[in-house]
């Protein structure tokens, strides 16, 4: 298939298209875009939001609590062991 430009690919010609609408100095004229949407749209997309948020901040809630978990669990097997080695230092301290 022929190219109606020879030596330059497609994105070459998209890039220097692009390359017009600049500024000198390399500054960029900002292309934002605004949609305009009914308010009933807006309050339903916020509530989907809204409901995808709460979802994560549950799920990390869910994943911190595993880990408190697993530290209690890891106190509890700690804790008969620390008050076994209690009584050794107080007689390790008496008998100098």
């Amino acid at each position: 298939m022929a190219s109606c430009c020879r030596g330059l690919e497609l994105n070459d010609m998209y890039s220097l298209f692009d390359e017009v609408f600049n500024a000198p100095f390399g500054y960029t004229i900002p292309r934002d875009r605004v949609v305009v949407i009914p308010d009933s749209e807006y309050k339903a997309a916020q509530e989907r939001q809204n409901a995808q948020r709460v979802a994560r901040l549950e799920a990390r809630r869910a994943e911190h609590l595993s880990v408190v978990d697993q530290l209690e669990k890891q106190i509890a097997e700690l804790q008969p062991a620390l008050s076994e080695a209690e009584p050794d230092k107080e007689l390790a301290a008496a008998e100098t």
